[in-house]
C-alpha cells in the first residue's frame, strides 16, 4: 500500500488571549488526519507528501472567515529545502498551519497572496511555534513563495489523489469556488465527505 494513516490533532485548547493588532487568534475546528504516501515517485523535491483524508476546516478570528480544507487534498507540510531541514522538519507543531497555508497557496486567489501569509504566521503563533521559527517560516513564504503562488491554476488539477490508491482525483470544484468564503453549495459538499473515508 502505498499510504499509511495518522491522526493529527491540534495541541489542547488553552485560554485563548483577547485579539490585538499585534496577535490574531486562529482556531482549528476539526483534526487533520492525514495518510502519508511512501512512494518516492510522489515526493515534491524530495519531501513526503501526504493526502488529507476527511475535511477540516480552520477559523480565522480577525476575519470570522472559515477555511475548508477538502478531503484528498495533497500536501508536503512545511515545504523547507533539505538543507534547513535540521532547523525546521517539514512535520510538526506547525503542521496544521502548513497545510492551510499549502491549500491557500493552491487555491491561489488572485490579490490574496498577503492574506495567506498573515493566516500562516497567525496559525503559527496560535499552535505554539516559537517566534524564532515563526519569523522564518513566515519570512520565507514572503520572500519565496510569489512562483508557488502563480502557479495555482496550473497546477490546480494535480492537487487531490486517492489516498488508498495513489491515484489522481479531479478537484471537487473549480479552482474559483474556493475563493474568499467559497461558493455556498462547494463548501457543503465538502463538508459533508464522508469521515469513512477514514477507513482501511
Amino acid at each position: 500500500m502505498p499510504f499509511s494513516a495518522i491522526p493529527m490533532s491540534p495541541p489542547a485548547p488553552k485560554a485563548a488571549p483577547a485579539p490585538t493588532d499585534l496577535q490574531a487568534v486562529v482556531r482549528v475546528d476539526r483534526p487533520l488526519v492525514c495518510a502519508i504516501n511512501h512512494d518516492k515517485d510522489r515526493e515534491r523535491d524530495g519531501r513526503t507528501t501526504v493526502v488529507v483524508m476527511q475535511p477540516f476546516a480552520y477559523e480565522h478570528s480577525p476575519t470570522g472567515r472559515t477555511i475548508w480544507v477538502p478531503a484528498s487534498y495533497v500536501t508536503d507540510f512545511a515545504s523547507i529545502p533539505q538543507v534547513g531541514r535540521w532547523l525546521i522538519p517539514p512535520f510538526g507543531r506547525h503542521a496544521i498551519a502548513a497545510v492551510v497555508h499549502d491549500w491557500l497557496y493552491s487555491v491561489g486567489e488572485p490579490g490574496k497572496r498577503g492574506e495567506a501569509d498573515d493566516i500562516f504566521r497567525e496559525a503559527l503563533t496560535e499552535l505554539g511555534v516559537d517566534m524564532a521559527r515563526r519569523n522564518i517560516m513566515h519570512g520565507a513564504v514572503t520572500a519565496f513563495g510569489a512562483g508557488g503562488y502563480d502557479r495555482a491554476e496550473a497546477t490546480w488539477p494535480t492537487q487531490f489523489m486517492d489516498w488508498r490508491t495513489g491515484k489522481p482525483l479531479p478537484p471537487p470544484a473549480p479552482r474559483a469556488a474556493f475563493f474568499g468564503e467559497g461558493d455556498p453549495a462547494v463548501i457543503e459538499r465538502v463538508k459533508s465527505q464522508s469521515a469513512a473515508n477514514c477507513g482501511p
